[in-house]
């Protein structure tokens, strides 16, 4: 498989460190005041101790939440009791002077850190704490009557407000961040199975030109030396005849194996047309073993595509090596018949026919499996035409639109 797909920032994200940078600044802003203070509400030690408290807990905190967890909808309910433990600390530090309110500015990065539920949440603590100490500070009871109650409510309600479209972008931004990330891991995928069938399909290929070469080139080497071990006994001219034959067989089929390995096109179509490689190949064939075989081309001549000119002949090469080897026929014509839109080869012999014949691999082994697959690729199809008796014919038609 291709590698994942990268993880992608977004801007909010990549501009965290602002929030946390605003915070720690709003921190020091409050101690500064509070060291400069002659006038405090508790010992000076107790204030920066619980600064430095504060400062550490977030920081450590927010590390460790964060940790294997940097996307903004992972891990929210750690991050939320670090918030909580801030406002706590806070709390603390309003205690020893109110300079810390202006630790308030640094607040912001709660709807950074939490979705609006959590951040909302946080937001009425840290309101509520506003309302009790400022209440507390006064000497007064707690009344709606108070402008400063309605004041620091209509702040609360318009920092979730404004909370709430922040998270609303962010969750869009974190969503639509997942989905390209689904997008591009679909994509590895696809392209990964596309890779494989790439490899199946060049197995596939090279089995087909293996059996298409190879297989057919070593049959008839067997075939001449089956016949020339019968002509041992007294006829050295027709022995001669079939080893020249098996040895040229031989070199053919070598020099075939090389063009398989090195995925060229077949020897007759490096040489010849179509057509002519056609003829070529029925002479051979007729001469290798003694059945007459003519070749017919009808209709006018268009260029053919190179894979479908190497599937034709393949087709034909096939249909001709199962005639010999099961037809037990006399006479074979090949005819190709160029139709405008369409190419049809069609091999018919005068043998036995299909069913009394024995099993062949044009009757359902591989040879008939690897013709088909070859022309499906094309978009054709593969028929076998058969009545006892009367011969066989393979009808090999491929579209010239694709």
């Amino acid at each position: 498989m291709s590698d994942s797909p990268q993880n992608t920032t977004d801007v909010w994200e990549r501009l965290g460190w602002l929030w946390n940078a605003l915070f720690y600044t709003a921190i020091l802003i409050s101690s500064v005041f509070v060291v400069t203070d002659d006038d405090l509400d508790a010992p000076l030690w107790i204030g920066l101790l619980f600064t430095a408290i504060l400062v550490l807990w977030h920081w450590f905190g927010l590390r460790l939440t964060f940790k294997g967890h940097a996307a903004w909808n992972q891990h929210v309910q750690p991050r939320f009791i670090v918030v909580l433990g801030d406002i706590v600390l806070w709390y603390v530090l309003l205690t020893v002077s109110t300079a810390y309110y202006f630790v308030l500015f640094g607040f912001g990065l709660i709807f950074y850190l939490l979705p609006i539920r959590y951040a909302a949440f946080a937001t009425l603590s840290v309101l509520i704490g506003v309302i009790v100490d400022q209440v507390a500070d006064r000497g007064v009871g707690l009344s709606l009557a108070d402008p400063l109650i309605w004041v620091l409510g209509l702040l609360g309600v318009t920092a979730v407000a404004m909370g709430k479209w922040i998270s609303a972008i962010i969750g869009q931004s974190t969503r639509r961040r997942e989905l390209i990330n689904q997008l591009e891991q679909t994509q590895s995928e696809l392209a990964a199975s596309e890779h494989r069938r790439g490899i199946l399909e060049e197995r596939q290929r090279l089995a087909r030109e293996i059996h298409d070469t190879l297989t057919q080139g070593f049959t008839s080497i067997v075939i001449h030396l089956e016949a020339a071990d019968q002509a041992l006994s007294g006829d050295p001219d027709t022995l001669k005849k079939h080893m020249d034959r098996a040895r040229e067989t031989a070199r053919n089929s070598l020099d075939q194996a090389r063009r398989v390995v090195h995925d060229l096109r077949p020897d007759l179509l490096e040489q010849y047309s179509l057509p002519d490689a056609l003829k070529r190949l029925t002479d051979r064939w007729s001469q290798a073993t003694d059945i007459k075989a003519t070749s017919i081309i009808t209709g006018d001549l268009i260029p053919l595509h190179p894979n479908i000119e190497v599937t034709l002949l393949r087709a034909a090469q096939e249909s001709l090596n199962n005639i010999h080897k099961h037809a037990q026929a006399t006479r074979v014509q090949l005819t190709v018949s160029y139709m405008g839109d369409i190419i049809i080869l069609d091999v018919k012999d005068n043998g036995i026919g299909l069913n009394n014949a024995s099993k062949s691999s044009l009757s359902g082994g591989y040879g008939l499996r690897a013709m088909k697959e070859r022309v499906k690729q094309y978009g054709g199809s593969v028929e076998l035409e058969s009545d006892p008796g009367e011969g066989t014919t393979v009808v090999v038609t491929i579209p010239l639109s694709n």
